[in-house]
């Protein structure tokens, strides 16, 4: 596929990737991993511009997938915090961006007739689903249509669900006051 393609494809995925942060209201986290996840999706491409490596060989890999997540882990982790709880949710979606963004590139590379090897260098075996050329931009426009609306779809609803469920610690204000019904059950 190329990048209109992959882009369909990520923002597909990742409509359901950030479903819970926009349910949480948490917008600007939502919005970095979505465009990080656009950027990291189509990365795997660079080696169309690197002779020494082969095109849809290393970076075409499972193991890049997990390469790029760990490395957004990383990222993630050595910052403060820019829009989520703290490290820990920072970290975790700094992995699932990196690994997902990298999958749904494979997802894009293995409906094509040359299709990728997954498992490359340990199993040289090359998968294909063999539906739809390369460049068919037909089809990779499709994709990237379909992305949109489903991306916007799954947002929308996200916005207009309840806001995710929590664990109650029985406290009702930020400041950690307790609750009427807490405060008398300590007074008795």
């Amino acid at each position: 596929m190329n990048k209109l393609g992959h882009w369909g494809i990520i923002l597909f995925i990742f409509g359901f990737v950030v479903f819970g942060l926009v349910a949480r209201e948490r917008m600007r986290g939502a919005k970095i991993i979505t465009v990080t996840g656009l950027f990291i999706g189509v990365l795997p491409d660079i080696d169309l511009r690197i002779a020494q490596i082969a095109h849809r060989g290393v970076t075409h890999t499972m193991s890049a997938a997990l390469i790029a997540g760990i490395a957004l882990a990383v990222v993630a982790f050595s910052f403060e915090p820019l829009s989520l709880t703290g490290k820990a949710e920072e970290t975790f979606y700094g992995f699932i961006t990196g690994f997902v963004a990298v999958g749904c590139h494979l997802v894009g590379d293995v409906i094509t007739p040359m299709g990728i090897k997954p498992l490359y260098p340990i199993l040289g075996q090359s998968y294909t689903l063999d539906i739809v050329s390369a460049h068919n931009q037909s089809a990779n426009l499709l994709l990237l249509v379909v992305g949109i609306l489903t991306f916007q779809m799954t947002v929308r609803h996200a916005r207009m669900s309840d806001p995710v469920p929590t664990h109650s610690t029985g406290f009702h204000r930020a400041d950690f006051g307790l609750d009427a019904e807490t405060e008398a059950d300590i007074d008795a």
